[in-house]
């Protein structure tokens, strides 16, 4: 999925560095177009990297499911987010969507997770690199 950062503002209207056009050219009947502040921005971002990089990666490596690292992590690095229900003599653990997660709670899971990681002899998981995003 494309991505089109606005680099300035001019005269109210956003400017990108490819033409207006050519992005436009892009969208499909049926697609839609995003707009995100770039607080929100950020975050999608963060949340890309730690369910599209990070957790896949996890999983690759030791066979446990992506849904399994998930919950290990937020579990670990979040323990007041856990919620434990009883229902029928069984008890089931929910934990919270991280899409209900702000800039500040994702730059913490992320931060977080890479030290628990290397504690739990993942020792190759890094931080996110501003270089590789393209």
């Amino acid at each position: 999925m494309p991505e089109y950062k606005v680099i300035d503002m001019i005269d109210g209207l956003p400017t990108f560095a490819e033409p207006l056009n050519a992005i436009l050219s892009q969208c499909q009947k049926g697609g839609a177009i995003k707009i995100l502040n770039p607080l929100e921005h950020h975050t999608d971002k963060q949340r890309a990297w730690f369910k599209g990089i990070l957790l896949p990666a996890l999983s690759k490596d030791n066979g446990e499911s992506v849904r399994q690292w998930e919950i290990k992590l937020i579990s670990a690095i979040f323990p007041d987010d856990v919620q434990y229900h009883a229902s029928k003599n069984q008890v089931f653990l929910v934990i919270p969507s991280i899409s209900q997660y702000g800039k500040r709670k994702m730059t913490t899971l992320i931060e977080e997770s890479v030290p628990m990681c290397h504690e739990w002899g993942f020792t190759w998981v890094n931080y996110p690199d501003p270089e590789l995003r393209k």
